[in-house]
């Protein structure tokens, strides 16, 4: 009789342990049915993009826009400014790090401002090149035309001045800030323009200092 209870007893309890082991087995299928392999193919594809945009990220402004024009200059020159000090050098890796950048998530850009404009970046050169160009120009053909000096054009004519450099900083701006490099041809090349700009700036001095020694400054010109 004890016997008989005994084995009553066990046949529920191993029905229960049955479709306990059953279930467990059913909720642990869709992960037992992937196979190591196929784990890994579908990590590895989770992580591509990731991987890819982080390598497009860890190029500056000079690196994507200026450095593939470029043809003068060493590579990894950056444009001649490398040696830095600590403190620099912080500032510098600051305004190449996406938190100084939050305009190329805000306005989908390629490059951010901060990254474009610091002293390494791809702008101040080439934004100074071209106002140096169009300054000294502007300056002879008004010095010819008025009579007024260099520094004489700069005390009466500040308004239109300053509207004219804003103009050209952002319009030198807007492409470099999406990911545009700078064109030319096989005249008018890239380097072309910066040893150009390079030239006027030197001018630009030149009329300065000119103006200030002797006010009657390109008097041969009328």
């Amino acid at each position: 009789m004890a016997a008989l209870m005994i084995a009553s007893t066990a046949r529920p309890i191993a029905r229960t342990t049955a479709s306990k082991s059953s279930n467990c087995s059913a909720s642990r299928l869709p992960f037992v049915s992937m196979s190591p392999a196929a784990v890994r193919r579908t990590m590895i594809v989770r992580a591509e993009p990731g991987e890819k945009k982080q390598q497009t990220d860890s190029r500056d402004s000079y690196q994507k826009i200026e450095e593939p024009v470029r043809s003068v200059f060493p590579e990894g020159s950056d444009s001649g400014a490398q040696n830095f000090g600590a403190s620099q050098g912080e500032a510098d890796d600051f305004l190449k790090s996406k938190a100084a950048n939050r305009d190329t998530e805000i306005f989908g850009t390629e490059v951010g401002v901060a990254d474009a404009m610091r002293f390494k970046g791809a702008a101040p050169e080439v934004i100074n090149c071209r106002l140096a160009m169009l300054g000294f120009v502007a300056a002879v053909l008004v010095e010819h035309a008025t009579g007024k000096n260099v520094i004489q054009q700069t005390q009466t004519e500040q308004f239109p001045i300053a509207v004219i450099v804003i103009t050209f900083i952002i319009a030198s701006l807007v492409p470099i800030v999406r990911g545009v490099p700078r064109k030319g041809n096989s005249i008018f090349t890239a380097d072309a323009e910066l040893w150009n700009g390079r030239l006027a700036m030197l001018g630009i001095a030149a009329l300065y200092w000119n103006a200030y020694i002797s006010p009657s400054s390109l008097t041969p010109l009328q």
